[in-house]
């Protein structure tokens, strides 16, 4: 038998292993039977998180704190979700854990897309490149996902769908019931904002499926409500008042209140879009109660915390008159004393005070300017994005009416003249070019800045589409790994795009060319651009002549560029375009 002191030692150990088993266990429970029984839970992880103080169980402590930000989350209690994940990174952080710190950066990343958009990618960034680190494929499922989402936002629809299926292909291999869907619906919105209606509804109807299958509420009523957003684009009103309605049935059931506020709001769309205005209204009604709601929660919150530490601080003063009170009886005979120091101290405190005012209004002068610089950029950006909106809406449904009206007349009429049925043909090619290049555009516009990343994956997109169309050509595109963290201004990153892009043009339209390189290099001072291919090349009068090849010498002119043209050793030609750091 153990000794009495060995058994009392053993015991607390005990005690505390079987303490962080359970803590660990109600940690781990599945977010979709959480969502649906939330208050319930949110008590318990409450509880959790005072069990792992206890006995110091510092990652304990930590997974509680990131499931009641999750929970906070979908409540609503946006600033209570930001400070439960800051608190959970900072234990994960202490504890050197960083699986879960990768998990929780990518979180909160994803949740403040809505109120910080650059800083909710610096979180994504750090956390993508912890998960690739330590090759966490759990993490970066969720990860690519969620990054895809933030690159939706800015409109960077490639980078956005490149990322989606990064994450829906991993999901697949880890047969993750639960994530597939949430890809699908993003896969299919990207769809959704080109119009691609059919391929958007497909998958749409497939996520929820899923859904059905694993009678996950959230997921059920977050997909109807993504399927009456696509009949409200399509102008179904009266599918897509259907769908918004059985969402918030479900919704109003569980109290998913971000949901509900959607839902309440989109729906008043379609009622006004059917001239039934009394239910517009009334749903005009209840998308501002919720609104109000979830803004209440937060106020009130706020108000309760600052009334706390209000009343602290008067029970302090008082406390400290009391103190002072007994201090003055006890030391009459140093009233003097007392005097000439508070005098000294009061001398300081005013002088202190008239210096904390100067540097306070100095302060408060730099923001003044501060604000004013963000408001006028702010103003600069809405007026791109309403550019960018009308170009969208106006003249890409203008051009895609032209391409559809062309097809109709092509099939509705037996035109037996083959000139003219080149020539429409011609037009139909034309205007898809066109549509193409207006989304390049778009693309700018929407963008202050380009990184390398995009750029690369708006290159990467080209050569597949060149491919697909001409499949005997062969393409090696490589890019030095130290330029993906280079940010570009929209007409650097615009101008290098359109001149690789007619560069490649030429090469499969004119050269004959069958393998076609691209290289893009960087030094201390250049970033280098070599294009190559090894079709019949041209002459320096071709390039006179050439209003293509001019257009290239332009474009790389305005950015302070150079640009070559040459043969290379197999007779094909050779493109080097220069572009200094400093410009980029």
């Amino acid at each position: 038998m153990l000794p009495v002191v060995a058994l009392l030692l053993f015991w607390p150990c005990k005690i505390h292993s079987q303490t962080q088993k359970k803590i660990d266990s109600i940690n781990t429970i599945a977010i979709d039977k959480v969502l649906n029984n939330r208050f319930y839970y949110d008590s318990l992880f409450n509880k959790n998180a005072a069990d792992a103080k206890k006995i110091n169980y510092d990652f304990g402590l930590g997974q509680s704190y990131s499931n009641l930000a999750r929970l906070s989350f979908y409540a609503g209690k946006f600033e209570k979700n930001i400070n439960y994940s800051l608190e959970a990174i900072r234990l994960f952080e202490k504890t050197n854990n960083q699986e879960a710190l990768a998990r929780e950066l990518g979180e909160l990343g994803f949740r403040m897309k809505d109120r910080n958009l650059k800083k909710a990618s610096s979180y994504m960034q750090k956390s993508i490149r912890i998960a690739e680190q330590y090759k966490y494929p759990n993490q970066l499922v969720n990860l690519y996902n969620n990054y895809g989402v933030l690159k939706k936002r800015k409109q960077e629809l490639d980078s956005a769908l490149l990322y989606f299926r990064k994450s829906l292909s991993l999901k697949e291999q880890l047969k993750d019931s639960i994530g597939i869907p949430y890809s699908l619906n993003n896969i299919a919105e990207i769809y959704l904002e080109r119009s691609q209606f059919s391929e958007a509804a497909l998958l749409f109807k497939q996520a929820l499926n899923l859904r059905l299958q694993l009678r996950d509420q959230y997921g059920i009523a977050d997909s109807y409500a993504y399927l009456g957003d696509l009949y409200l684009q399509q102008k179904r009103h009266s599918q897509s008042i259907e769908y918004y309605q059985k969402s918030i049935e479900i919704s109003r059931q569980y109290k998913f209140n971000t949901l509900l506020l959607h839902n309440y709001k989109m729906i008043t769309q379609s009622y006004e879009a059917t001239n039934n205005i009394e239910m517009a209204l009334n749903s005009f009604k209840m998308h501002v109660l919720y609104k109000d709601s979830i803004f209440n929660q937060e106020t009130n919150a706020k108000i309760a915390e600052l009334e706390v530490q209000f009343q602290t601080n008067e029970k302090e003063k008082q406390l400290l008159v009391q103190q002072n009170e007994v201090t003055k009886t006890k030391n009459k005979l140093q009233l003097v004393s007392i005097i000439a120091a508070f005098l000294v101290v009061l001398g300081a405190l005013i002088y202190r005070q008239q210096k904390f005012k100067i540097k306070q209004q100095q302060q408060e002068f730099q923001l003044k300017n501060a604000i004013s610089k963000i408001e006028t950029q702010n103003k600069l950006q809405e007026q791109r994005l309403s550019i960018s909106r009308d170009l969208h809406d106006n003249i890409g449904a203008q051009l895609t009416f032209i391409i559809s009206s062309i097809e109709n007349i092509k099939y509705a009429f037996p035109i037996q003249d083959s000139n003219l049925q080149k020539k429409l043909s011609t037009i139909s090619t034309f205007t898809k070019t066109t549509i193409l290049e207006l989304r390049d555009t778009i693309w700018a516009m929407n963008s202050n800045e380009i990184s390398f990343e995009d750029l690369k994956s708006r290159i990467f997109n080209f050569i597949q589409k060149a491919q697909f169309a001409s499949e005997e050509i062969q393409f090696n595109f490589t890019i030095d790994p130290s330029l993906t963290h280079i940010t570009l201004n929209s007409v650097t990153g615009m101008n290098l795009y359109r001149t690789i892009q007619e560069a490649l043009n030429n090469a499969i339209k004119h050269a004959q060319a069958k393998n076609i390189s691209i290289e893009i290099n960087s030094n201390k001072e250049f970033i280098q651009i070599i294009i190559n291919d090894n079709g019949i090349g041209f002459t320096e009068t071709e390039i006179e002549k050439g209003n293509g090849l001019n257009n290239m010498k332009k474009r790389i002119a305005e950015i302070n560029g150079t640009i070559n043209f040459g043969r290379n050793e197999q007779g094909g030609t050779c493109i080097e375009i220069n572009v200094k750091g400093t410009n980029v």
